[in-house]
């Protein structure tokens, strides 16, 4: 079974003061993880909301999968982007719609592409946009499974930011319309068509 988590990109001073390291570049190179809060640690995630960049409207973010047998499929080789949950809700919908896709990968040029074929399976890449050789990640994998934990972990983000960590009195962060409903909704009409793929 695979597993996606959601990772949220911490300020350079968080992560100086955490690591003790002057510069939070060098604490990064040393230790890639220590850039990134798990979205399921309360204490880390209200730390963030204390940042004076913090808004739900522009999430910098990575969503890391590692395989059944705990090897990274995306890990740290592969940088954060901001919304990137909105990428991946998009390349699903056009999936769906054309069985293959090429969106953008956040901000910086980089591309989402995942192709479907007939066997049940997905090729995923995460490649450079204007060096198309340099590929990020890249693997094949049983399309159900991988898109359902994808559409899990985005919904378990939302409503972990949205119904259970609220942000310290005071702090005004912008929230999705209609306190995300929408956004429920579509990953409920995604999940729908994934589960019509193959077992």
């Amino acid at each position: 079974m695979i597993e996606a988590k959601i990772l949220l990109v911490k300020p350079g001073s968080l992560i100086e003061e955490e690591t003790g390291v002057d510069n939070w570049l060098m604490a990064v190179t040393q230790r890639p993880e220590v850039q990134y809060a798990d979205v399921n640690d309360r204490n880390q995630v209200k730390r963030l909301m204390m940042s004076r960049k913090f808004g739900l409207d522009a999430l910098q973010m990575a969503i890391h999968v590692v395989d059944d047998s705990g090897q990274p499929l995306i890990g740290y080789e592969v940088p954060s982007g901001l919304n990137i949950w909105r990428d991946y809700l998009k390349a699903i919908r056009k999936l769906m719609e054309q069985g293959k896709v090429s969106v953008s990968y956040g901000i910086d040029p980089y591309l989402l592409e995942m192709e479907q074929y007939a066997n049940g399976q997905l090729r995923f890449t995460i490649r450079m946009e204007l060096v198309p050789h340099h590929i990020l990640t890249q693997f094949t994998i049983h399309a159900r499974t991988f898109l359902l934990e994808i559409l899990r972990s985005i919904e378990f983000l939302w409503f972990k930011m949205l119904h259970e960590y609220h942000p310290p009195s005071g702090l005004e962060i912008s929230r999705p319309k209609d306190d995300g409903k929408d956004l429920f909704i579509e990953i409920n009409a995604l999940r729908k068509w994934v589960l019509e793929l193959p077992e």
